[in-house]
């Protein structure tokens, strides 16, 4: 065993060299946390934030209420439904990110699924129809030097107005044609800052997040044989808290 006073001298040598190495770092990553709490959230962040509390709420109140908590195994279509409502979220998120973030919705315009432009001419009061099928469809017309690989009749979202759709009439020579067909109100005019106005900056994409509705899957009785058949009821035990670690 070594000494104290030489055992004190080593730790605080290599206390100091691990200083030096991990003190930048430390710093940088405080610095960078700082950075990012200065940025606002973005504004899918309270829905999503939401969705995930009533999920979370509603299945406390099942445990809650007597329902078996979950299992270690799901049957063939607990997995399919789970992994159906997994995929959609997926979906769903992705689609928010872009709209969030210029940056990720940078990579769609490069693919050709989004564009952005300046808007040179509007038609705001242009409508569709006759009589009482008379529909308000405003005409926006952007200038982009955007790559657009979509097809006209293609439904469109803008993250600058959400909730509204767009239909895309026409591209030609960097030139997009738009109508709008939702989100601009009910009246026979569209509602203030509904329609965008000539010289605003737009941007549109094919991406949208419209509520999906869930597979249809058979039920847990009617599970084919090819997937097991119907599973065995689930009965909770002792070995369903314990981890498994690798």
């Amino acid at each position: 065993m070594l000494a104290p006073a030489i055992e004190s001298g080593t730790v605080e040598r290599v206390t100091e060299a691990l200083r030096t190495q991990l003190a930048p770092t430390w710093r940088l990553m405080w610095q960078a946390v700082d950075l990012l709490r200065a940025l606002p959230e973005g504004a899918s962040v309270a829905t999503r934030w939401e969705s995930d509390r009533g999920s979370f709420s509603m299945m406390a109140e099942q445990v809650a209420e007597g329902a078996p908590p979950q299992a270690r195994r799901d049957g063939a279509v607990a997995a399919a439904s789970r992994l159906s409502r997994m995929e959609r979220a997926q979906a769903a998120f992705e689609v928010q990110r872009a709209y969030d973030d210029p940056l990720v919705m940078a990579e769609y315009r490069l693919t050709g699924e989004a564009f952005a432009g300046e808007v040179i001419e509007t038609d705001p009061e242009h409508t569709e129809g006759e009589g009482r099928s008379r529909k308000l469809r405003p005409v926006v017309l952007v200038k982009t030097d955007d790559p657009v690989r979509l097809s006209p009749g293609a439904t469109l979202g803008t993250p600058d107005r959400r909730g509204q759709a767009a239909q895309l009439v026409d591209v030609s020579d960097g030139l997009v044609t738009l109508k709008i067909t939702k989100g601009m109100g009910r009246g026979r005019t569209p509602a203030p800052g509904s329609v965008p106005e000539p010289g605003e900056r737009v941007c549109y994409t094919s991406l949208t997040d419209d509520f999906q509705g869930s597979a249809a899957l058979p039920d847990r009785d009617a599970t084919p044989w090819t997937h097991g058949g119907p599973p065995q009821e689930y009965v909770p035990n002792d070995e369903d808290a314990q981890e498994e670690w690798a």
